[in-house]
């Protein structure tokens, strides 16, 4: 008997300590395993309505992608060579932003299936030497805030940073979102093929583009560029009273007005010059935020009234600070006066601040060819740029338009003119050339 009772405690400890060891490699294999993704929503949504087009339009009055590229299957790029500007292919691309918000339009009109966040490295997706189209940002998104464009409603609580955006031949009914050296991605399945709609699109309005490399960076130049245009609009400026209404109808309605003043009796929009100004006194003194966090503040604050047949690029997020610069045909736009770009601050609370151009371009009146020597070919700027200046200091070369009045503003003029972005802000090659010139550089 006691032997008997003896074998039984010995059974009843060695399975306690099974229990034990059993419970403790639970724990382990809960606490550490990390799922390859995250499944938000598998109901299917279709964006029909026309509320939901007008929000889709406003969002693309100011969040157009840099450019659009087609990477054929099998494409080779030539080595980036360190502290230099290297041309490393020639790529097909769109940078028309009309075009551009075509083909984005075609997605939004997708059915989403399926929306996850993966845990994985999006280069073992992406780089398989396959047909791919991607959408290259110039500064960083929030999913959450494009997820009319790309998504169903019922993923709002998806929020991604990313500035790319990819799809695949090979897998075409999904929709990739990443940000550039990140491990996670954003992955959409959508219930058609979305890869041949917009590819059918690119195809019909493709222009090619010479890729260079510079400091991890991508510049895309238009090649076989024989002739450039100067265009000429008229202007008009914009109603106080109606963005006023726009802007303060949803918040409590206008309390007092002027001529150059409008006010809901806390928050003013006045006129200043060439400029409009709103200012709410009431989120000036809050705590500061993301740079994530004031987009999402400004663009939603900027589509309440702020969307006119002006389109913008976002090109800088810093902080309390957006900026969104105008933009004509393939290329961003630049005044002396400021009076081609939105810069919006906010804090935790929201907008407290946003300067704006108070003329719009509203016209087309007449182009001449733009003189011989006017426009610089871009082989001589990146050459002039490698022998001359200091490249670590250059993030970015673009061929834009200077955007100027004449003395009574009632007409614009739209120049092509080169742009280098140096130590994080846009100067005209001109400017830079004569800086250089000078010993300034």
């Amino acid at each position: 008997m006691n032997a008997m009772k003896k074998n039984k405690e010995t059974i009843k400890s060695i399975i306690l300590v099974l229990l034990v060891i059993s419970s403790i490699f639970l724990t382990y294999i809960i606490t550490t395993y990390q799922p390859d993704y995250e499944i938000f929503t598998k109901k299917t949504s279709q964006k029909v309505n026309d509320n939901e087009e007008k929000v889709v339009d406003d969002l693309l009055h100011f969040l157009t992608p840099n450019i659009i590229v087609k990477v054929n299957a099998g494409a080779r790029e030539e080595p980036a060579v360190q502290n230099s500007i290297t041309k490393i292919a020639t790529v097909d691309g769109i940078k028309d932003k009309k075009t551009q918000k075509e083909i984005i339009k075609e997605i939004s009109k997708s059915e989403s299936v399926e929306t996850r966040v993966r845990n994985k490295n999006i280069e073992e997706v992406i780089h398989n030497g396959g047909e791919k189209i991607i959408l290259e940002y110039s500064a960083p998104l929030d999913s959450a805030l494009v997820k009319p464009i790309f998504f169903a409603e019922e993923s709002s609580n998806i929020s991604l940073e990313f500035d790319t955006i990819v799809f695949l031949k090979e897998k075409p009914e999904n929709i990739y979102l990443y940000k550039k050296g990140e491990k996670n991605y954003l992955q959409i399945r959508v219930s058609e093929n979305i890869y041949k709609r917009i590819s059918e699109k690119f195809s019909f309005a493709k222009k090619s583009y010479g890729k260079y490399s510079l400091n991890n960076n991508f510049i895309y130049l238009k090649e076989d560029v024989d002739k450039y245009y100067i265009d000429e609009f008229s202007t008009e400026n914009i109603s106080l009273n109606k963005l006023g209404r726009d802007i303060f109808d949803p918040q409590g309605g206008i309390k007092n007005s002027s001529d150059n003043e409008i006010s809901d009796g806390y928050s003013i929009l006045r006129e200043q010059g060439n400029r409009l100004t709103y200012i709410n006194p009431s989120n000036e003194e809050k705590n500061g935020t993301t740079p994530l966090a004031s987009l999402g503040y400004a663009v939603n604050f900027l589509s309440l009234g702020y969307a006119n047949n002006q389109n913008y690029q976002l090109i800088y997020s810093y902080e309390d600070l957006t900026q969104f610069q105008e933009t004509y045909k393939e290329g961003l736009v630049f005044n002396k006066e400021e009076l081609a770009n939105i810069r919006v601050l906010s804090n935790s609370s929201g907008v407290y601040q946003v300067i704006s151009p108070k003329k719009i371009t509203k016209t087309y009146l007449s182009s001449k060819t733009a003189g011989v020597y006017d426009v610089e070919r871009g082989e001589y700027v990146i050459n002039y740029l490698y022998n001359y200046v200091n490249l670590k200091n250059v993030s970015d070369v673009v061929l834009g338009y200077e955007k100027t009045f004449s003395k009574t503003k009632i007409n614009c003029y739209y120049k092509p003119t080169w742009y280098v972005k140096y130590n994080g802000k846009y100067i005209s090659f001109k400017n830079l050339k004569a800086g250089v010139e000078k010993g300034a550089e």
